[in-house]
């Protein structure tokens, strides 16, 4: 047999269960009605943009881990860019597969969290002759970052 204050705590468990579950439902459809999202568990809205600088068309493929962004042939100056947030856990990562036709230039991380959310909000990167540098906002001058295989 169940004691009384054992009873009483059960009963006081459910009923703060039962309100809780009442004031979640009560503002997630507030939310919804609104069209906005409940918990977000994103960051903030990030653009990369990647700028082909060489006299030859460089071929461009990115990735995430679950998102295919596409495969783009770049002439001279034309850019390849996506927006996206950042994953709450700062676990996001965008990595680009680089070619000249037929010879692979190199698979690059192009967006981690870890190393380019304080760095930079509109992430660009230059393509050279010699690999990818990185920009960010600050007047800085670019780094390499990443230097072509071939």
């Amino acid at each position: 047999m169940i004691n009384s204050s054992k009873k009483n705590s059960i009963s006081i468990f459910w009923a703060m269960f039962t309100i809780f579950i009442v004031v979640v439902s009560l503002i997630s459809s507030e939310a919804l009605q609104q069209n906005r999202e409940l918990f977000s568990v994103t960051g903030p809205l990030m653009r990369v943009t990647i700028i082909n600088k060489n006299n030859y068309i460089l071929g461009v493929h990115c990735k995430s881990g679950d998102k295919d962004i596409g495969f783009r042939d770049l002439k001279k100056d034309d850019s390849y860019a996506w927006k996206f947030h950042v994953i709450f856990f700062n676990t996001t990562l965008y990595f680009c597969g680089f070619n000249q036709r037929e010879v692979n230039k190199g698979v690059f991380d192009i967006y981690e969290a870890i190393r380019d959310f304080t760095r930079c909000k509109k992430c660009t990167w230059n393509a050279e002759i010699d690999g990818i540098y990185g920009y960010s906002e600050n007047p800085q001058p670019a780094s390499l970052y990443y230097k072509w295989l071939k």
